[in-house]
């Protein structure tokens, strides 16, 4: 997604899709505190011993900043984690909606509004840069080189994503598909996709270190019909898309939803994911 005019459309289909922020919070997946810890000690967050932090600046706290933060799912178990650690936790977000909705669920959290392409901090000024769930929505060279910049020597980024796992529930391929067709239609690129580790390794040329992997951590949230229909219809090409998208999403789950669940008098009672992590870092 590197091209200006694919940018724009795609920045239009996300504030439309996350108007309300509200539901987002309220249908989206949340992280596990296991999983969340494993991250970040592949990040380097060591709350044990701050080296990276005292090698950069004795006298400063070890330093997160997330992008993309959306409502804070991901911020707020990072906190838990890092209770009464000497961290600091800086979360970034571009839409206004959003981090209203932040500042709610956060209030002690420091929050900037920015784009990924553009962070108002200085140059070395953080130990790890996080994207969770943001970052096929600035898949892009400017927004990595904004990231090394900030990033002191050494320093970490990493990505992580919730994603359906429609090896654990049949009836989630069908949905699945719709929803990477949409995706491909936007040039949303997602690591579920066998092109996204070329297209992170051309982009991050230089910059960052080819990235670790970890998709062995999964999740099920409990659900009904009708929440899962309001969560997979909040899925960003669904709830930014076309009428006719929304329309042909209703059909196809209201048709997957009757075939495997309803017509068999079972209902639905979770919805499966897969946590996909990766970290790499800085080269200098």
């Amino acid at each position: 997604m590197t091209d200006n005019g694919e940018s724009e459309v795609v920045a239009k289909m996300a504030q439309k899709a996350f108007a309300s922020s509200s539901n987002y919070e309220n249908v989206r997946a949340n992280y596990s505190f296991e999983a969340v810890e494993f991250f970040l000690r592949k990040l380097g967050v060591n709350w044990d011993n701050h080296d990276k932090a005292a090698e950069n600046q004795t006298d400063r706290p070890f330093i997160i900043l997330e992008v993309g933060c959306g409502t804070g799912k991901f911020t707020r178990v990072m906190l838990e984690v890092l209770k009464d650690k000497n961290v600091r936790v800086i979360a970034s977000e571009p839409l206004q909606s959003m981090c209203e909705q932040l500042k709610l669920m956060v209030p002690d959290t420091e929050i900037i509004q920015c784009p990924a392409e553009n962070i108002p901090l200085p140059d070395a000024s953080v130990d790890v840069v996080i994207a969770a769930q943001s970052f096929h929505w600035f898949t892009n060279r400017a927004a990595l080189k904004e990231f090394h910049r900030v990033l002191t020597p050494r320093g970490s980024f990493g990505m992580v994503w919730v994603l359906l796992d429609d090896t654990a529930a049949i009836w989630l391929k069908e949905i699945k598909n719709f929803l990477r067709i949409l995706d491909e239609n936007y040039n949303l690129v997602f690591p579920f996709m066998q092109e996204w580790r070329k297209v992170f390794s051309d982009l991050s040329q230089g910059l960052f270190s080819y990235p670790e992997e970890c998709i062995d951590f999964k999740y099920s949230r409990t659900s009904s019909f009708d929440h899962a229909f309001k969560m997979l219809s909040s899925y960003s090409p669904v709830a930014g898309g076309s009428e006719k998208d929304k329309k042909d999403f209703h059909d196809l789950f209201n048709d997957v939803t009757k075939r495997h669940f309803k017509d068999q008098g079972i209902p639905l009672e979770t919805i499966p994911f897969k946590f996909y992590m990766y970290w790499c870092t800085k080269k200098n």
